[in-house]
């Protein structure tokens, strides 16, 4: 698949945020976003090209095991006939629900794409004998159980953060008639504990809604010890299974470090906006104490 889409077209990367494009129809640019093209139409997109760096190969070959990119040859997103699924793929909803890394599709992974990846990692284990397989093997079940268990622990952080969250903004609200009430501050204090309360009440929300994405968004999980994946490989050789079996630990072990990446990245972002509703929590009691005196 890789190898395929190499030789059909020219890719680039930006450093910053690992994003794949190429080159669309009359000279434009498109993106991969969450497995599609989407066609470039701004001037931000158009200079990429000149920005990024051109894709090997081979680095080509492992940004789709890694990321798990269902299918690199698809044809772009235009408007026409889909403006829905192009506006979902669009920087405002990207903003408000960031995607993976490297634009990788967050749900939904078909077994067709789980099992062009563990066969690429399967063909670069084909030289070691049995004996280095079984030293590969649990030291990747030990990978893939570590990054699970990091994501586990990713989201019950998220859980105690979410609550603190939705306490602070029951608060800032609840006080919101007594500090604001008719006869409690005059003027100028009204208005700046106006603003302050308004500031505080959507830092608390942001932080609230990204904890919930960290806690709450769910993505396709690759476990290698699927019953469907054991039925498949009790049919094998025993050096086969082995291979297939390690190559399985190693792709979930990917995903699982890319899904958790992203729940940490909404978590940081539920940090930083819980640090601006202090901060206009502090202003507002400021403004309470300066119009009190």
């Amino acid at each position: 698949m890789a190898q395929a889409a190499a030789r059909r077209y020219e890719f680039w990367r930006r450093n910053r945020d690992h994003a794949l494009y190429r080159k669309g129809g009359v000279g434009g640019v498109e993106r991969l976003v969450d497995g599609s093209w989407v066609d470039c139409r701004t001037p931000r997109c158009w200079g990429h090209s000149n920005e990024g760096e051109m894709l090997t190969k081979k680095e080509l070959a492992m940004h789709a095991r890694r990321f798990l990119i269902s299918d690199l040859g698809k044809s772009g997103i235009g408007w026409h006939g889909r403006i829905k699924e192009r506006l979902r793929r669009g920087s405002i909803w990207r903003w408000i629900v960031p995607p993976l890394e490297g634009g990788a599709v967050r749900n939904d992974v078909g077994p067709d794409t789980m099992g062009r990846s563990v066969q690429a990692y399967a063909e670069n284990l084909g030289k070691p004998e049995s004996d280095g397989l079984l030293l590969l093997r649990d030291e990747a079940a030990a990978g893939y159980d570590q990054q699970s268990s990091r994501c586990l622990g990713i989201e019950q952080r998220a859980n105690f953060f979410l609550g603190a969250s939705g306490l602070t903004t029951s608060l800032v609200l609840a006080n919101a008639g007594v500090l604001l009430g008719a006869g409690n501050l005059a003027s100028p204090w009204l208005q700046l504990a106006a603003i302050a309360l308004g500031l505080a009440s959507f830092c608390a929300i942001a932080a609230g809604f990204r904890a919930m994405q960290a806690t709450m968004s769910t993505f396709g999980r690759i476990p290698p010890n699927s019953v469907v994946k054991i039925s498949r490989r009790s049919r094998l050789s025993q050096h086969e299974m082995g291979r297939l079996y390690i190559a399985a630990n190693f792709v979930g072990a990917h995903r699982e470090t890319v899904v958790g990446n992203w729940k940490i990245a909404r978590l940081s972002a539920a940090r930083r906006w819980f640090l601006g509703t202090m901060c206009a929590i502090v202003l507002l009691t400021v403004f309470v104490l300066g119009a009190a005196l």
